[in-house]
Order: C-alpha cells, then sequence, then structure tokens
C-alpha cells in the first residue's frame, strides 16, 4: 500500500450570523457573544421570534455576487444557496491564491447540501418522520411517494457547478446530500478519499446550511425536540440545555496534497472517518477511532458537536470523553446555532483560525456544565491558549432520536510557518 499523502488545508470561507468570514465568529465566540433571536418571549438586546424556537439567521446583505457576463446571466439561475456557495469558495481561494481564471483538470468540489432542489424542502423531513413506521423498503417507498424520485438520487450538484465557475476546477463535481453526511463530514471524507487515490491534487469542499422551513423545524422538533430559548444556560453541555438551538450558514474548505499545494498550509488534516452503525454512541465510538488511528496522534482540544441537545451532548460527551481523556473542549453552536449540512465544515475552519491565533474560544451559553457529564473540560468565560502543535478533535453527529451516523476529524497546526508543498507549475 502507497504512502498515506499528507493533506493540508490551504484556506477557509465562512457565512455565520457573525458575518463574512472564520475570524469574525471566531471573535464573536472569544467575546462572548450570541446572534439567536428572542424566542417565543423575546431576549434583551432581540427581537422576539415568530415560532417557538430561536435561530440564528446570516444577514445576506453582505454577500455579493462575481461581475461580469457570465456570472450575469448564471445569476438569473442561482437561488440563495447558490450564492452563499459561491461566497465561501471565493473566500477560500482567495486565502489560498488561486483565481480561477484558468481551467484545473486536477482540481474538485464536494458539496456538501441538503435535497438537491427546493421544491424538495418540505418534503423531505415528512418523508423521513413517515418511514419511521412504514412497512415498505425503502426504494419502494420513495418510489411511490416522492412527487419526482430522480431528483435525490446520485446526481451532480447544481451548487458545485457554480462553485466551479470561480474555482475552475474541472476534474469532479459529486455531493453528499442531507444532513445524513454528518454535518458536512461525509463531504469532507470524500474529499480525502479523492485526494488519497491521487485522482486529484485540490479539492474545495462546501457546505451550505440553508435556513430551515417551518415544515422542516416541526419536523426535526417531533423527533428530538429544538431548543425554546436561547439564554445563558441553554448551550451546550450545560446543565439546564432544554434543546438542539437551530442556525444557519455556509463554509468552504480548501483541501490540497501538500505536494501539490498552491500556497502555504494552514493547517493540516490528519484522520477523517464518518461511519452509521446499529446506534449512535457505537458510530460516534467508531468513527473518532478510525480519525484517531489514521492521524496517530493524541489530540489536545475537541471541538465537539455540541448541539445543545440534552440527549446527543450526553451521547457525544459519554463517547468521546474515554477516549481523549479531560482535553479542553468547545464548540460553535452556542453562539451561531447549528446549521445542519455544514456545522462540521464551519467548526473545521474555527479550528484553522485557533490554530493560527493560538488560542481556544469558550463555548456560548453556558454557566453550569452538566455535573453528570464526568471528565469534561469546557471552556467557560475567557479564550484558552493552545500549544504551537496543537491538534483538535472535531466530532459531528446527525440530528435526531433514530440517528445512526457520526463523524471524526482531526486537525493539526502546520509543521512550521512556511510548511507548503510545491507551487503548481
Amino acid at each position: 500500500m502507497s504512502e498515506r499523502p499528507d493533506l493540508v488545508v490551504t484556506g477557509t470561507g465562512v457565512i455565520s450570523p457573525a458575518g463574512l468570514g472564520a475570524a469574525r465568529l471566531w471573535e464573536a465566540m472569544a467575546a462572548g457573544k450570541t446572534f439567536f433571536d428572542g424566542g417565543p418571549e423575546g431576549d434583551v438586546g432581540r427581537p422576539a421570534a415568530a415560532l417557538p424556537w430561536p435561530t440564528a439567521a446570516v444577514d445576506s446583505s453582505e454577500i455579493g455576487w462575481p461581475a461580469g457576463p457570465a456570472w450575469a446571466n448564471a445569476g438569473k439561475y442561482a437561488n440563495q444557496s447558490a450564492r452563499w456557495a459561491v461566497a465561501v469558495a471565493r473566500q477560500a481561494l482567495e486565502q489560498a491564491g488561486i483565481s480561477g481564471e484558468t481551467e484545473d483538470v486536477r482540481g474538485g468540489t464536494v458539496m456538501a447540501v441538503s435535497s438537491s432542489g427546493d421544491e424538495l424542502s418540505d418534503v423531505i423531513p415528512q418523508l423521513a418522520s413517515r418511514f419511521r413506521h412504514d412497512p415498505r423498503p425503502l426504494a419502494k417507498f420513495l418510489h411511490d411517494e416522492v412527487p419526482d424520485y430522480s431528483y435525490i438520487r446520485g446526481i451532480p450538484s447544481q451548487l458545485g457547478q457554480f462553485v466551479n465557475m470561480a474555482s475552475g476546477f474541472r476534474g469532479s463535481n459529486v455531493a453528499a446530500y442531507g444532513e445524513a453526511a454528518a454535518c458536512g463530514t461525509g463531504a469532507l471524507a470524500l474529499a480525502v478519499r479523492l485526494l488519497e487515490s491521487g485522482e486529484l491534487d485540490r479539492v474545495l469542499v462546501v457546505g451550505v446550511g440553508a435556513p430551515l422551513t417551518v415544515t422542516g423545524m416541526a419536523a426535526y422538533d417531533q423527533d428530538d425536540p429544538f431548543g425554546t430559548r436561547a439564554t445563558t444556560g441553554a448551550g451546550p453541555f450545560a446543565a439546564d440545555r432544554a434543546g438542539t438551538l437551530a442556525g444557519q450558514g455556509a463554509a468552504a474548505v480548501l483541501l490540497e496534497r501538500a505536494d501539490a499545494a498552491a500556497g502555504p498550509a494552514r493547517a493540516r488534516l490528519l484522520g477523517c472517518e464518518v461511519l452509521a452503525a446499529a446506534d449512535l454512541p457505537t458510530a460516534l465510538g467508531l468513527a473518532v477511532d478510525g480519525a484517531l488511528a489514521e492521524a496517530g496522534t493524541a489530540p489536545t482540544g475537541w471541538w465537539a458537536h455540541g448541539s445543545g441537545s440534552v440527549r446527543l451532548d450526553r451521547v457525544e460527551a459519554r463517547a468521546v470523553l474515554p477516549r481523549v481523556g479531560g482535553v479542553p473542549v468547545t464548540g460553535s453552536k452556542g453562539t451561531i446555532g447549528n446549521a445542519f449540512e455544514c456545522s462540521a465544515l464551519i467548526d473545521t475552519t474555527l479550528v484553522v483560525e485557533t490554530l493560527a491565533r493560538g488560542e481556544l474560544p469558550p463555548l456560548g451559553l453556558v454557566d453550569r456544565p452538566d455535573p453528570g457529564l464526568v471528565g469534561l473540560d469546557p471552556v467557560l468565560d475567557a479564550s484558552r491558549p493552545v500549544p504551537t502543535d496543537a491538534a483538535f478533535l472535531v466530532t459531528a453527529l446527525n440530528q435526531g432520536a433514530q440517528a445512526t451516523s457520526a463523524g471524526a476529524a482531526v486537525i493539526a497546526a502546520p509543521r512550521s510557518a512556511t510548511d507548503h508543498g510545491k507551487a503548481r507549475q
């Protein structure tokens, strides 16, 4: 078996309720800010929500669209998700010094998105809920019930076509559809395999967690309750947390083979695994074991999924803590909520930002950690310093009481400030 190539992150992009870029989100976490509306009762400085579940929403007014005739024409067909995808992709490409002006057949795109058409955004959650109690085989159920079955087959992503316009990448355009891809780690793992196989030299992984519909939120809430408040004490791993906190956003991670990287490495991706099993604790444990074994190193910190769900936070802590010990833990969802399809990609960009700054920001909306989570060492109130050779475990869980898929990745600091591969010819 050939030696595994070194894989490096050379660019990242983020759209979140904190604004554009990982830096703004990291700084918001460090300052203890959160971006939720006030829920049904309202909150200090935030308006009351029309729904019973507070949501951290993106301000789309900052998000532009590229100029030029080709982009003007493409813009006629670009929905909000496409505009977010292009925006984060351009952030990552700019960091890596890639203009996208020439075709690159050794570069490709992997998308982490929801169903491949807005027309299914109301249908899919209903189908998922109904199938749990339906005796028909899945293939038969989908054939009978889905308005146009072709839309949920493994077809290339239209959003990926827009991203490829920005990057010039022509090597692939594939997608990991749905929250079943473990919040974007499925797309990240697919990118890793494309690079390890030698098929590609660089892959732009882009995820979009679009605003949930009322139907979608109601379906999720019925399965595993959403939180009805986003105040101090309701954050991830908090003793008084009461449900998943919802959010939205988009993220891009440019992953390259180190020997062909376009520019300096911002981080190294040492391992990535996504698994489904009979139950979620088993899936998460196996995913963490696989990522750590591939990395060959113990993490110095843990960037947790930490959705705020009473059950899922407990599952996550009890699966991960025996494997990593009492390392410092943080997470983003107490600040910006869970942007389902891409939350792990957002967390990956935040780990890269943490490695650059040398500090780990605190969890949001946590005052008293759950005493039942023995061994948990949450970062609270102020950032903590991290070692120069830090490595972080990132974990991700599917949402829902019947979820059986989870993902994990290990991301480490670059070997040196000038760690990079050979420039492309």
